[in-house]
């Protein structure tokens, strides 16, 4: 079985546009709804989590009641924390799914509403080869840390970090994590070791919407 988590709790207080960053209207549309689209048309995932904020339950179902579909799954998250949003939702998926240890788990961020089903069927495939899949996208612009001065840093393998980041269940089936705020995705969350092996290209336009100046390269 594969299972897809899309993570849409987060507020967007960089957003700071009303409504809410998840429930934001692109095109017509509210944006967790363009990635969760891209999920739902993807035959080779059987099932999908959304993790939403429970304060706008009703702003969501609004949208997904419209679906009609049988494969799509509503559960709570946390607004402010990223570990809490995904320990919540594997909990959901462990108590109503029997899960396998082979059974792959992929996590989304919705804000990245350009996702592709190539991207997603790439991270499916080497998941199920490696145990576990990240999208990356290669940096060929100079990096430069600054404290005092500009101190260039070598930019050859160093990459980006999109999502989706999809692992088989055993990876995840007996760990225990403390919270804590260096957590930023899946992996740091999990403390996986990633290798070229593990890695999908990604997308320019896979690139997570944070601001509104976003919306203008959307």
């Amino acid at each position: 079985m594969t299972y897809a988590i899309i993570l849409a709790a987060g507020l967007g207080h960089r957003f700071k546009e009303t409504p809410i960053k998840p429930l934001f209207p692109i095109k017509g549309k509210p944006l967790f709804l363009h990635s969760l689209n891209v999920f739902l048309s993807c035959k080779n995932i059987e099932t999908i989590i959304l993790v939403i904020n429970k304060e706008h339950r009703v702003s969501y179902l609004k949208y997904i009641d419209k679906l009609k579909s049988k494969n799509c799954y509503l559960t709570f998250g946390d607004p402010k924390q990223r570990y809490k949003s995904l320990m919540n939702a594997m909990m959901y998926v462990q108590k109503n799914f029997s899960l396998q240890p082979n059974d792959i788990i992929l996590t989304h961020d919705a804000a990245r509403i350009n996702v592709t089903p190539k991207i997603i069927k790439q991270s499916i495939l080497v998941a199920q080869k490696y145990g576990y899949a990240s999208t990356v996208l290669p940096i060929h612009d100079s990096i430069g840390e600054i404290i005092k001065t500009v101190k260039y840093l070598d930019r050859h393998n160093k990459y980006l970090i999109q999502t989706p980041q999809t692992i088989q269940y055993k990876y995840w089936k007996n760990i225990k994590v403390k919270s804590s705020n260096k957590v930023t995705d899946l992996f740091t969350y999990l403390k996986l070791n990633v290798s070229q092996q593990h890695l999908v290209t990604g997308s320019l336009s896979n690139f997570k919407i944070t601001t509104v100046d976003d919306l203008k390269l959307i």
